[in-house]
């Protein structure tokens, strides 16, 4: 194994940058998406979609949308709204990141499930597919929280709360 050598520390910070933009960025991903969506309680637009997709479903996206996600139609679109609202909101604070990302994954592969995208070719330039998926989770795994975070200022000013320090 090599020395640390003076670059080293140069390429963490700058992943770490990196690593923090693409934070700001997804968050900015989730509320925008968010935010094109508020329509949808005056609209019932999650019901009328829901019945598009399970008009040529079969299989497991047909289970999907008839036992769960068309019967309880309602209660998901405030899910969907507020749940997108709260991981952008979360990414963009730096504050609770990686609780943020296992809900905002979950949501997005109920998206897909619910388009019949999961398991197919679609799912490669479906907005809500891998690259979104990757992205939040890199975003709030690998270090997002350490630099320009909420997360990182209270941990400063409060010592007693924890740390994640990659080794």
């Amino acid at each position: 194994m090599r020395p640390f050598a003076a670059g080293d520390l140069v390429r963490a910070k700058n992943a770490i940058l990196l690593i923090v933009l693409l934070r700001i960025v997804m968050g900015g991903f989730w509320i925008s998406h968010s935010h094109d969506k508020w329509g949808w309680f005056e609209s019932g637009e999650l019901q009328q979609r829901l019945a598009r997709y399970d008009e040529n479903a079969e299989g497991v996206q047909k289970l999907y949308l008839e036992k769960f996600a068309l019967p309880y139609w309602r209660v998901l679109q405030y899910l969907v709204v507020f749940g997108e609202l709260a991981v952008g909101l979360s990414f963009l604070l730096g504050m609770l990141t990686r609780m943020a990302a296992i809900g905002g994954v979950l949501m997005a592969a109920n998206f897909l499930l619910a388009q019949g995208a999961l398991l197919d070719w679609g799912i490669i330039g479906n907005p809500y597919g891998p690259v979104t998926m990757m992205a939040t989770i890199v975003a709030a795994y690998c270090g997002g929280e350490l630099r320009w975070s909420l997360y990182s200022w209270l941990a400063g000013k409060h010592p007693i709360l924890p740390t994640w320090n990659p080794k």
